[in-house]
């Protein structure tokens, strides 16, 4: 199951920084060649990184492909390494499940409002945070589970 959600959400991240790839070559090309820019084409390409950002550390979390200092990790023996990635892990989970819960909040608060240049409610984008918190939460309970298991 979790390899379709990665192929969802890998999929969601390719067309997401597709359209980010044509707004901004449009408003560079209405810019420049029309001597006029499209308004919501300097707020948008933001909000959509942040969008890619947030769904691309999810496919890293998936991947194991995190920056990590692990070379004293590395040198202990086996059931040190199982206890210290473990308690990474649950570190980790616990500040997502921080995450997940102040965004979830902040969306409730601020969500609602719409932004500058385009009548979008800001919760559009907003919604990739808790989303993205929650899949890497399970992300990584599943790599919790598995390494145990093992």
């Amino acid at each position: 199951m979790l390899k379709l959600v990665d192929r969802t959400v890998g999929g969601v991240v390719a067309a997401l920084v597709a359209f980010n790839a044509v707004i901004v070559c449009l408003n560079v090309f209405y810019r420049y060649v029309l001597s006029s820019g499209i308004v919501w084409a300097n707020e948008i390409p933001g909000f959509l990184l942040v969008c890619i950002g947030f769904l691309g550390a999810y496919l890293a979390t998936r991947d194991d492909g995190h920056i990590a200092f692990d070379m004293l990790v590395e040198m202990s023996p086996r059931r040190v390494q199982l206890l210290l990635r473990s308690l990474s892990d649950l570190i980790v989970i616990g500040f997502l499940g921080l995450l997940l819960v102040l965004s979830i909040r902040m969306i409730d608060v601020v969500g609602g409002t719409e932004l500058e240049t385009l009548e979008l409610a800001k919760g559009w984008f907003m919604i990739v945070v808790p989303i993205s918190a929650g899949l890497m939460m399970l992300a990584l309970a599943v790599r919790l589970v598995s390494r145990w298991r093992s």
